[in-house]
């Protein structure tokens, strides 16, 4: 009598491994699909600016929307949002530009004074750096000032032309009040109807799996503009009340240059910082300098520590080291842009990882943690946390 055949058993890693290969291929057919829409989007320039312009507004007003909504019809509710968003920012310009516009021609022009400054310092036989180094090394040094300054005053008188030919372009001023707004009302009107589209698109078992996938990847990109636009509005009131406190010349224009510059993760602290150094430091001397040092040292402890990890680190939680090397990535292959997707495409990954390898409690005395945020007699070789 022949034994009956073995059920053949699927060998413990082949699940895994299936899981790790569509993972790998969605990560490399997402960033062709990036790839080509990056190009394709750089070429239609205008068209561009107001589709991710419309996306952002209609992200940072949703959670507005949906609160007046509740109670109110939709159309009523994009109302008052939009008519109340549109007053304030009205009077924020009625009251920002003036001045904006004069500290902006006084920084300006006190470039010259900083670049003699400079100079004077360098070129003092007293300087004991200086007199130190080979004369060819000296006196290219003693060119640096003249060169930088000439250069900066360059990009000054391009940023203004640019920026007034940009004001006056009746295509901006259009987008800007007229065509970014519109388009992000549709997109809130119309979400639900794009939703019920999408979703026709994927089979019916799986269509809760794909609509649970795409509610986490809304969250992540919501929560990471809102949180960078309300960090960078944070940064940039505290910056201009510590320059106010401290007297430096022209606080307001460095203080939300710091919130500007806050958009960009980890770099952003440091571009807004250095100028506010340099102004102090040719303004009102090295004691003021160590001063503004200290403010935005606090200033950005309070970012990480108090303001990020509560408004957008909930949202994205993607660890420091892979936004470190998310913008590394981001800044080689897409430039600029680059920085700003960085944090939300790392985001979308974490997403995707998560869904394709489900969380598991993995003990301490598992993995035998070399070094643990805890002293290591402390920790718990049972528990899942160092």
């Amino acid at each position: 009598m022949a034994a009956p055949p073995r059920e053949k058993t699927e060998p413990w890693w082949r699940p895994r491994a299936d899981a790790w290969f569509k993972l790998l291929g969605a990560i490399v057919l997402g960033y062709l699909i990036l790839a080509k829409f990056v190009e394709y989007a750089v070429g239609f320039g205008d068209v561009t600016v107001i589709a991710v312009g419309g996306i952002l507004v209609a992200y940072l007003v949703l959670p507005m929307v949906q609160a007046l909504n509740r109670r109110l019809p939709l159309w009523l509710a994009l109302t008052i949002v939009y008519v109340g968003i549109g007053l304030v920012i009205v009077v924020g310009l009625w009251l920002l530009v003036p001045t904006l516009v004069t500290q902006f021609r006084a920084l300006v022009g006190s470039i010259p004074a900083m670049r003699q400054v400079v100079e004077q310092y360098l070129s003092t036989t007293h300087n004991p750096i200086i007199t130190h180094l080979p004369p060819e090394l000296r006196g290219y040094v003693a060119k640096v000032p003249r060169q930088l300054s000439a250069q900066l005053q360059q990009f000054a008188a391009s940023l203004s032309l640019r920026v007034v030919n940009a004001l006056l372009s009746a295509i901006t001023v259009g987008a800007l009040t007229i065509a970014i707004p519109v388009v992000s009302i549709y997109m809130l009107a119309e979400s639900a109807t794009i939703k019920r589209f999408f979703a026709r698109l994927v089979p019916a078992s799986k269509r809760e799996t794909a609509i649970d996938i795409l509610g986490d990847i809304d969250a992540v990109i919501g929560g990471f503009v809102r949180g960078q636009l309300l960090v960078a509005a944070s940064v940039a009131a505290l910056a201009v009340a510590a320059l106010l406190l401290l007297h430096v010349p022209n606080a307001v224009l460095i203080g939300l240059w710091a919130g500007v510059a806050d958009v960009v993760p980890y770099v952003g602290p440091f571009a807004g910082a250095i100028p506010a150094t340099l102004v102090a430091l040719f303004s009102n001397g090295w004691p003021s300098a160590v001063f503004v040092v200290i403010a935005f040292t606090i200033i950005n402890q309070i970012e990480a520590h108090l303001l990020a990890p509560r408004i957008v680190s909930s949202t994205v939680k993607v660890t420091p080291l892979a936004v470190i090397f998310s913008l590394m990535i981001g800044a080689h292959v897409f430039g600029f842009l680059g920085l700003l997707i960085a944090v939300p495409i790392a985001g979308i990954i974490r997403v995707l990882l998560t869904r394709f390898f489900p969380d598991e409690e993995i003990t301490n005395a598992e993995i035998r943690p070399g070094l643990t945020s805890k002293p290591q007699v402390e920790v718990d070789p049972e528990a899942t946390e160092a």
